[in-house]
Protein backbone atom coordinates (compact mmCIF):
# COMPACT_ATOMS: atom_id res chain seq x y z
CA UNK A 1 0.00 0.00 0.00
CA UNK A 2 1.41 3.41 -0.93
CA UNK A 3 2.19 6.13 1.60
CA UNK A 4 -0.53 8.20 -0.01
CA UNK A 5 -3.08 5.53 0.85
CA UNK A 6 -1.75 5.14 4.41
CA UNK A 7 -2.17 8.82 5.21
CA UNK A 8 -5.52 9.49 6.84
CA UNK A 9 -7.65 12.04 4.92
CA UNK A 10 -7.97 14.16 8.08
CA UNK A 11 -4.21 14.29 8.55
CA UNK A 12 -3.71 15.12 4.89
CA UNK A 13 -6.15 18.01 5.32
CA UNK A 14 -4.19 19.37 8.28
CA UNK A 15 -0.92 19.17 6.35
CA UNK A 16 -2.57 20.87 3.38
CA UNK A 17 -3.72 23.76 5.55
CA UNK A 18 -0.20 24.07 6.97
CA UNK A 19 1.17 24.35 3.43
CA UNK A 20 -1.34 27.07 2.53
CA UNK A 21 -0.48 28.96 5.74
CA UNK A 22 3.24 28.77 4.91
CA UNK A 23 2.67 30.06 1.37
CA UNK A 24 0.45 32.86 2.67
CA UNK A 25 3.04 33.82 5.29
CA UNK A 26 5.77 34.21 2.68
CA UNK A 27 3.53 36.24 0.35
CA UNK A 28 2.39 38.58 3.12
CA UNK A 29 6.00 39.00 4.29
CA UNK A 30 7.08 40.31 0.88
CA UNK A 31 7.67 44.11 0.76
CA UNK A 32 5.23 44.36 -2.18
CA UNK A 33 2.45 43.29 0.21
CA UNK A 34 3.07 46.27 2.51
CA UNK A 35 2.20 49.92 2.14
CA UNK A 36 5.14 52.23 1.57
CA UNK A 37 7.23 52.72 4.71
CA UNK A 38 5.44 49.96 6.61
CA UNK A 39 7.10 46.73 7.75
CA UNK A 40 5.40 43.51 8.80
CA UNK A 41 7.32 41.01 10.94
CA UNK A 42 7.50 37.34 10.02
CA UNK A 43 5.52 36.38 13.14
CA UNK A 44 2.77 38.87 12.33
CA UNK A 45 2.74 37.62 8.71
CA UNK A 46 2.31 34.07 10.05
CA UNK A 47 -0.44 35.25 12.41
CA UNK A 48 -2.40 37.00 9.64
CA UNK A 49 -1.92 34.10 7.20
CA UNK A 50 -3.16 31.60 9.79
CA UNK A 51 -6.07 33.86 10.65
CA UNK A 52 -7.01 34.13 6.96
CA UNK A 53 -6.64 30.44 6.08
CA UNK A 54 -8.53 29.53 9.26
CA UNK A 55 -11.11 32.25 8.37
CA UNK A 56 -10.78 33.85 11.79
CA UNK A 57 -10.17 37.57 11.36
CA UNK A 58 -7.93 38.27 14.34
CA UNK A 59 -5.00 40.48 13.35
CA UNK A 60 -2.14 42.09 15.29
CA UNK A 61 -2.03 45.07 12.88
CA UNK A 62 -4.46 47.40 11.16
CA UNK A 63 -4.88 45.66 7.79
CA UNK A 64 -6.09 48.80 6.03
CA UNK A 65 -2.99 50.75 7.12
CA UNK A 66 -0.49 47.92 6.66
CA UNK A 67 -1.25 45.94 3.52
CA UNK A 68 -1.00 47.27 -0.03
CA UNK A 69 -3.59 46.43 -2.69
CA UNK A 70 -1.43 43.42 -3.59
CA UNK A 71 -1.27 42.37 0.07
CA UNK A 72 -5.00 42.73 0.66
CA UNK A 73 -5.67 40.77 -2.56
CA UNK A 74 -3.40 37.98 -1.29
CA UNK A 75 -5.34 38.13 1.98
CA UNK A 76 -8.66 37.86 0.13
CA UNK A 77 -7.45 34.80 -1.80
CA UNK A 78 -6.22 33.17 1.41
CA UNK A 79 -9.66 33.77 2.94
CA UNK A 80 -11.33 32.21 -0.10
CA UNK A 81 -9.04 29.18 -0.05
CA UNK A 82 -9.52 28.81 3.70
CA UNK A 83 -13.30 29.08 3.49
CA UNK A 84 -13.64 26.57 0.68
CA UNK A 85 -11.05 24.35 2.31
CA UNK A 86 -7.78 22.92 1.18
CA UNK A 87 -9.54 19.77 -0.05
CA UNK A 88 -11.79 21.67 -2.48
CA UNK A 89 -8.81 23.45 -4.00
CA UNK A 90 -6.79 20.21 -4.16
CA UNK A 91 -9.63 18.27 -5.80
CA UNK A 92 -10.15 21.01 -8.40
CA UNK A 93 -6.42 20.88 -9.29
CA UNK A 94 -6.51 17.07 -9.47
CA UNK A 95 -9.63 17.19 -11.65
CA UNK A 96 -8.00 19.66 -14.07
CA UNK A 97 -4.68 17.80 -14.16
CA UNK A 98 -5.93 14.22 -14.50
CA UNK A 99 -9.47 14.64 -15.78
CA UNK A 100 -10.91 12.58 -12.93
CA UNK A 101 -11.33 12.45 -9.15
CA UNK A 102 -10.04 9.28 -7.51
CA UNK A 103 -11.48 7.61 -4.40
CA UNK A 104 -8.87 9.06 -2.04
CA UNK A 105 -9.46 12.62 -3.25
CA UNK A 106 -13.19 12.11 -2.90
CA UNK A 107 -12.74 10.93 0.69
CA UNK A 108 -10.55 13.95 1.39
CA UNK A 109 -13.21 16.31 0.03
CA UNK A 110 -16.04 14.71 2.00
CA UNK A 111 -13.97 14.87 5.21
CA UNK A 112 -13.23 18.54 4.56
CA UNK A 113 -16.89 19.46 4.11
CA UNK A 114 -18.24 17.05 6.69
CA UNK A 115 -20.28 15.17 4.11
CA UNK A 116 -21.53 11.60 4.43
CA UNK A 117 -19.44 8.95 2.67
CA UNK A 118 -22.44 8.22 0.41
CA UNK A 119 -22.48 11.77 -0.95
CA UNK A 120 -21.23 12.03 -4.52
CA UNK A 121 -17.90 13.85 -4.84
CA UNK A 122 -18.85 15.81 -7.94
CA UNK A 123 -22.16 16.76 -6.41
CA UNK A 124 -20.75 18.21 -3.18
CA UNK A 125 -17.93 19.93 -5.07
CA UNK A 126 -20.35 21.55 -7.52
CA UNK A 127 -22.62 22.62 -4.65
CA UNK A 128 -19.74 24.24 -2.76
CA UNK A 129 -18.49 26.18 -5.79
CA UNK A 130 -21.89 27.29 -7.11
CA UNK A 131 -23.17 28.42 -3.70
CA UNK A 132 -19.93 30.21 -2.80
CA UNK A 133 -19.48 32.25 -5.95
CA UNK A 134 -23.20 32.97 -6.47
CA UNK A 135 -23.72 34.27 -2.93
CA UNK A 136 -20.46 36.25 -2.96
CA UNK A 137 -21.40 37.90 -6.25
CA UNK A 138 -24.85 38.88 -4.99
CA UNK A 139 -23.33 40.18 -1.76
CA UNK A 140 -20.79 42.31 -3.62
CA UNK A 141 -23.52 43.82 -5.81
CA UNK A 142 -25.62 44.77 -2.78
CA UNK A 143 -22.67 46.26 -0.91
CA UNK A 144 -21.76 48.30 -3.97
CA UNK A 145 -24.99 50.29 -3.57
CA UNK A 146 -23.70 51.66 -0.25
CA UNK A 147 -19.95 51.72 -0.92
CA UNK A 148 -20.46 53.28 -4.36
CA UNK A 149 -21.76 56.46 -2.79
CA UNK A 150 -18.73 56.83 -0.50
CA UNK A 151 -15.75 55.81 -2.66
CA UNK A 152 -14.57 56.10 -6.29
CA UNK A 153 -16.13 53.35 -8.42
CA UNK A 154 -12.98 51.20 -8.74
CA UNK A 155 -12.29 51.32 -5.02
CA UNK A 156 -15.96 50.72 -4.22
CA UNK A 157 -16.02 47.57 -6.38
CA UNK A 158 -12.84 46.26 -4.73
CA UNK A 159 -14.19 46.92 -1.23
CA UNK A 160 -17.50 45.26 -2.11
CA UNK A 161 -15.83 42.12 -3.42
CA UNK A 162 -13.34 41.93 -0.52
CA UNK A 163 -15.97 42.29 2.20
CA UNK A 164 -18.41 39.95 0.47
CA UNK A 165 -15.72 37.24 0.30
CA UNK A 166 -14.64 37.92 3.88
CA UNK A 167 -18.21 37.87 5.22
CA UNK A 168 -19.40 34.73 3.38
CA UNK A 169 -16.29 32.87 4.50
CA UNK A 170 -16.95 34.06 8.07
CA UNK A 171 -13.47 35.64 8.19
CA UNK A 172 -14.27 39.12 9.50
CA UNK A 173 -11.30 40.93 7.96
CA UNK A 174 -12.12 44.49 6.94
CA UNK A 175 -10.43 47.41 5.18
CA UNK A 176 -12.03 50.14 7.30
CA UNK A 177 -9.83 50.02 10.47
CA UNK A 178 -12.90 49.82 12.72
CA UNK A 179 -14.86 46.97 11.12
CA UNK A 180 -18.50 48.02 10.54
CA UNK A 181 -18.60 50.79 13.15
CA UNK A 182 -18.92 53.55 10.56
CA UNK A 183 -21.73 51.62 8.85
CA UNK A 184 -23.81 50.94 11.97
CA UNK A 185 -26.57 53.24 10.68
CA UNK A 186 -26.66 51.67 7.20
CA UNK A 187 -29.25 48.84 7.20
CA UNK A 188 -28.22 47.64 3.72
CA UNK A 189 -24.59 47.08 4.73
CA UNK A 190 -25.44 45.47 8.09
CA UNK A 191 -28.14 43.17 6.72
CA UNK A 192 -26.09 42.19 3.65
CA UNK A 193 -23.01 41.37 5.73
CA UNK A 194 -25.16 39.52 8.27
CA UNK A 195 -26.91 37.42 5.62
CA UNK A 196 -23.57 36.57 3.98
CA UNK A 197 -22.31 35.38 7.37
CA UNK A 198 -25.42 33.26 7.98
CA UNK A 199 -25.39 31.73 4.48
CA UNK A 200 -21.71 30.90 4.79
CA UNK A 201 -22.25 29.34 8.20
CA UNK A 202 -25.07 26.96 7.26
CA UNK A 203 -22.83 24.45 5.51
CA UNK A 204 -22.59 23.03 2.01
CA UNK A 205 -24.21 19.75 3.15
CA UNK A 206 -27.40 21.68 3.86
CA UNK A 207 -27.39 23.30 0.42
CA UNK A 208 -26.88 19.92 -1.24
CA UNK A 209 -29.81 18.54 0.75
CA UNK A 210 -32.09 21.46 -0.14
CA UNK A 211 -31.13 21.13 -3.82
CA UNK A 212 -32.16 17.46 -3.75
CA UNK A 213 -35.42 18.38 -2.04
CA UNK A 214 -36.27 20.90 -4.78
CA UNK A 215 -34.95 18.84 -7.70
CA UNK A 216 -36.08 15.30 -6.92
CA UNK A 217 -38.49 15.91 -4.00
CA UNK A 218 -36.20 14.10 -1.59
CA UNK A 219 -37.18 14.46 2.07
CA UNK A 220 -35.21 17.07 3.99
CA UNK A 221 -32.75 15.36 6.32
CA UNK A 222 -32.74 15.65 10.10
CA UNK A 223 -29.32 17.33 9.85
CA UNK A 224 -30.77 20.19 7.79
CA UNK A 225 -33.72 20.60 10.13
CA UNK A 226 -31.42 20.74 13.16
CA UNK A 227 -29.09 23.29 11.53
CA UNK A 228 -31.92 25.60 10.43
CA UNK A 229 -33.88 25.42 13.70
CA UNK A 230 -30.80 25.84 15.93
CA UNK A 231 -29.42 28.69 13.80
CA UNK A 232 -32.76 30.52 13.94
CA UNK A 233 -33.04 29.97 17.70
CA UNK A 234 -29.53 31.30 18.36
CA UNK A 235 -29.92 34.35 16.10
CA UNK A 236 -33.32 35.35 17.51
CA UNK A 237 -32.35 34.58 21.10
CA UNK A 238 -29.04 36.40 20.74
CA UNK A 239 -30.71 39.44 19.18
CA UNK A 240 -33.23 39.79 21.99
CA UNK A 241 -30.63 39.30 24.73
CA UNK A 242 -28.14 41.75 23.19
CA UNK A 243 -30.93 44.32 22.82
CA UNK A 244 -31.64 43.98 26.53
CA UNK A 245 -28.01 43.75 27.70
CA UNK A 246 -26.08 46.29 25.62
CA UNK A 247 -26.67 49.94 26.48
CA UNK A 248 -27.71 52.18 23.60
CA UNK A 249 -27.90 49.43 20.96
CA UNK A 250 -30.82 49.31 18.52
CA UNK A 251 -32.47 46.22 17.01
CA UNK A 252 -30.48 46.11 13.75
CA UNK A 253 -27.14 46.30 15.56
CA UNK A 254 -28.30 43.77 18.17
CA UNK A 255 -29.17 41.46 15.27
CA UNK A 256 -25.75 42.10 13.71
CA UNK A 257 -23.97 41.37 17.02
CA UNK A 258 -25.94 38.14 17.40
CA UNK A 259 -25.03 36.97 13.89
CA UNK A 260 -21.38 38.05 13.88
CA UNK A 261 -20.55 36.36 17.19
CA UNK A 262 -21.25 33.04 15.49
CA UNK A 263 -17.74 32.97 13.91
CA UNK A 264 -17.72 36.06 11.67
CA UNK A 265 -15.70 38.67 13.55
CA UNK A 266 -17.23 41.87 12.19
CA UNK A 267 -18.64 44.29 14.73
CA UNK A 268 -20.79 47.41 14.65
CA UNK A 269 -20.72 47.83 18.43
CA UNK A 270 -17.48 48.57 20.31
CA UNK A 271 -16.46 45.20 21.80
CA UNK A 272 -14.22 46.85 24.41
CA UNK A 273 -17.34 48.56 25.78
CA UNK A 274 -19.27 45.32 26.35
CA UNK A 275 -20.67 44.94 29.89
CA UNK A 276 -19.88 41.67 31.72
CA UNK A 277 -23.17 40.09 30.63
CA UNK A 278 -22.43 41.05 27.01
CA UNK A 279 -18.96 39.49 27.23
CA UNK A 280 -20.40 36.25 28.67
CA UNK A 281 -23.14 35.99 26.03
CA UNK A 282 -20.68 36.70 23.22
CA UNK A 283 -18.29 34.00 24.49
CA UNK A 284 -21.13 31.45 24.64
CA UNK A 285 -22.29 32.21 21.09
CA UNK A 286 -18.71 32.18 19.76
CA UNK A 287 -18.08 28.81 21.40
CA UNK A 288 -21.17 27.28 19.73
CA UNK A 289 -20.28 28.75 16.34
CA UNK A 290 -21.56 27.80 12.90
CA UNK A 291 -22.66 24.47 11.36
CA UNK A 292 -20.70 21.45 10.06
CA UNK A 293 -19.24 21.61 6.56
CA UNK A 294 -19.47 25.41 6.51
CA UNK A 295 -17.00 28.27 6.30
CA UNK A 296 -17.43 28.91 10.03
CA UNK A 297 -15.90 27.40 13.15
CA UNK A 298 -16.89 26.72 16.75
CA UNK A 299 -18.08 23.48 18.31
CA UNK A 300 -20.98 23.61 15.82
CA UNK A 301 -24.75 24.02 16.10
CA UNK A 302 -25.36 20.28 15.72
CA UNK A 303 -23.05 19.47 18.65
CA UNK A 304 -24.88 22.03 20.80
CA UNK A 305 -28.31 20.69 19.79
CA UNK A 306 -27.32 17.04 20.28
CA UNK A 307 -25.69 17.64 23.68
CA UNK A 308 -28.70 19.60 24.96
CA UNK A 309 -31.15 17.00 23.64
CA UNK A 310 -29.17 14.10 25.11
CA UNK A 311 -28.85 15.84 28.50
CA UNK A 312 -32.59 16.51 28.84
CA UNK A 313 -33.42 13.01 27.60
CA UNK A 314 -31.11 11.53 30.26
CA UNK A 315 -32.87 13.57 32.95
CA UNK A 316 -36.28 12.42 31.72
CA UNK A 317 -35.20 8.81 31.22
CA UNK A 318 -35.97 8.82 27.50
CA UNK A 319 -34.04 8.11 24.33
CA UNK A 320 -32.89 11.38 22.67
CA UNK A 321 -34.90 12.16 19.55
CA UNK A 322 -35.07 14.93 16.97
CA UNK A 323 -37.83 15.45 14.41
CA UNK A 324 -39.28 11.95 15.04
CA UNK A 325 -35.89 10.28 14.65
CA UNK A 326 -33.74 8.80 17.42
CA UNK A 327 -30.28 10.38 17.68
CA UNK A 328 -27.54 7.74 17.40
CA UNK A 329 -25.23 7.02 20.34
CA UNK A 330 -22.27 7.65 18.04
CA UNK A 331 -23.52 11.19 17.34
CA UNK A 332 -24.06 11.84 21.05
CA UNK A 333 -20.56 10.61 21.90
CA UNK A 334 -19.00 12.82 19.22
CA UNK A 335 -20.97 15.87 20.34
CA UNK A 336 -19.84 15.55 23.96
CA UNK A 337 -16.33 14.68 22.82
CA UNK A 338 -16.05 17.87 20.77
CA UNK A 339 -17.52 20.07 23.52
CA UNK A 340 -15.39 18.59 26.34
CA UNK A 341 -12.11 18.64 24.41
CA UNK A 342 -12.84 22.17 23.17
CA UNK A 343 -13.53 23.35 26.71
CA UNK A 344 -10.26 21.83 27.92
CA UNK A 345 -8.26 23.40 25.08
CA UNK A 346 -9.78 26.82 25.74
CA UNK A 347 -9.11 26.51 29.48
CA UNK A 348 -5.47 25.50 28.97
CA UNK A 349 -4.82 28.23 26.38
CA UNK A 350 -6.40 30.88 28.62
CA UNK A 351 -4.28 29.71 31.56
CA UNK A 352 -1.13 29.94 29.45
CA UNK A 353 -2.04 33.47 28.31
CA UNK A 354 -2.53 34.61 31.90
CA UNK A 355 1.13 33.62 32.38
CA UNK A 356 2.51 35.11 29.15
CA UNK A 357 0.32 38.25 29.20
CA UNK A 358 -0.58 39.03 32.82
CA UNK A 359 -1.20 42.68 31.95
CA UNK A 360 -4.64 41.73 30.59
CA UNK A 361 -7.63 40.64 32.68
CA UNK A 362 -8.65 36.98 32.47
CA UNK A 363 -12.02 37.79 30.88
CA UNK A 364 -10.32 39.59 27.97
CA UNK A 365 -7.89 36.70 27.51
CA UNK A 366 -10.72 34.14 27.60
CA UNK A 367 -12.61 36.24 25.05
CA UNK A 368 -9.52 36.29 22.79
CA UNK A 369 -8.90 32.53 23.10
CA UNK A 370 -12.51 31.55 22.36
CA UNK A 371 -12.51 33.98 19.43
CA UNK A 372 -9.36 32.34 18.06
CA UNK A 373 -10.44 28.75 18.66
CA UNK A 374 -13.95 29.28 17.28
CA UNK A 375 -12.37 31.15 14.32
CA UNK A 376 -14.51 34.22 15.06
CA UNK A 377 -12.08 37.14 15.00
CA UNK A 378 -13.77 39.39 17.53
CA UNK A 379 -11.44 41.08 19.99
CA UNK A 380 -11.67 43.46 22.92
CA UNK A 381 -8.74 45.38 21.44
CA UNK A 382 -5.83 43.41 22.91
CA UNK A 383 -4.60 41.42 19.88
CA UNK A 384 -1.92 43.96 18.78
CA UNK A 385 -0.47 44.04 22.30
CA UNK A 386 -0.31 40.28 22.88
CA UNK A 387 3.24 38.98 23.46
CA UNK A 388 5.08 36.91 20.85
CA UNK A 389 4.51 33.71 22.84
CA UNK A 390 0.86 34.69 23.27
CA UNK A 391 0.52 35.13 19.51
CA UNK A 392 1.93 31.66 18.93
CA UNK A 393 -0.64 30.25 21.37
CA UNK A 394 -3.43 32.00 19.45
CA UNK A 395 -2.02 30.75 16.12
CA UNK A 396 -2.17 27.18 17.44
CA UNK A 397 -5.72 27.70 18.68
CA UNK A 398 -6.85 29.10 15.32
CA UNK A 399 -5.33 26.11 13.54
CA UNK A 400 -6.88 23.59 15.93
CA UNK A 401 -10.24 25.31 15.70
CA UNK A 402 -10.29 25.19 11.92
CA UNK A 403 -8.62 21.91 11.02
CA UNK A 404 -7.68 20.04 14.17
CA UNK A 405 -11.00 18.31 14.66
CA UNK A 406 -11.07 17.18 11.05
CA UNK A 407 -8.14 14.97 11.98
CA UNK A 408 -9.45 13.99 15.41
CA UNK A 409 -12.98 13.13 14.33
CA UNK A 410 -11.68 11.33 11.23
CA UNK A 411 -9.50 9.13 13.42
CA UNK A 412 -12.28 8.78 16.04
CA UNK A 413 -14.70 7.53 13.37
CA UNK A 414 -12.38 4.81 12.05
CA UNK A 415 -13.29 1.21 12.74
CA UNK A 416 -11.81 0.02 16.01
CA UNK A 417 -8.86 -2.27 15.55
CA UNK A 418 -9.46 -5.90 16.44
CA UNK A 419 -8.07 -6.77 19.84
CA UNK A 420 -8.87 -7.96 23.32
CA UNK A 421 -12.28 -7.10 24.73
CA UNK A 422 -12.80 -6.62 28.44
CA UNK A 423 -15.77 -7.06 30.72
CA UNK A 424 -17.92 -3.97 31.00
CA UNK A 425 -17.86 -2.18 34.34
CA UNK A 426 -20.11 0.63 35.55
CA UNK A 427 -18.42 3.78 36.85
CA UNK A 428 -20.15 5.77 39.59
CA UNK A 429 -20.93 9.24 38.23
CA UNK A 430 -21.99 12.30 40.24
Amino acid sequence: MSNRKKLQPGLKLALGFMLLIAIGTLLLYLPISHQEGVDLSLLDSLFISTSAICVTGLTPVDISATLSVFGSTVLMLLIQFGGLGYAVIAVIIIRIASGRIDAFSGSLLRDSLGADHRTGTKKILATALVVTFTVELLGAVLLLFSFGGKFPLGRAIYLSVFHSVSAFNNAGFDLFSDSMMKWNDDPLVLITIAMLIVLGGLGFILYSDLADHIRIKKKITVHTKIVLSTTLFLIVGGTVLFRLILPGIDWKNAFFQSVTTRTAGYFSYDQSALPPAGVALTIILMFIGASPGSTGGGTKTTSFFTAIKASFSLLLGKNPTAFKREISQDSIMKAFFVIIISTLLVAVATLLLTITDPQFSSDKLLYEVVSAYATVGLTMGITPSISSVGKIILIIMMFLGRVGFMTIISAFAQKRAAGARYLEEKVIIG
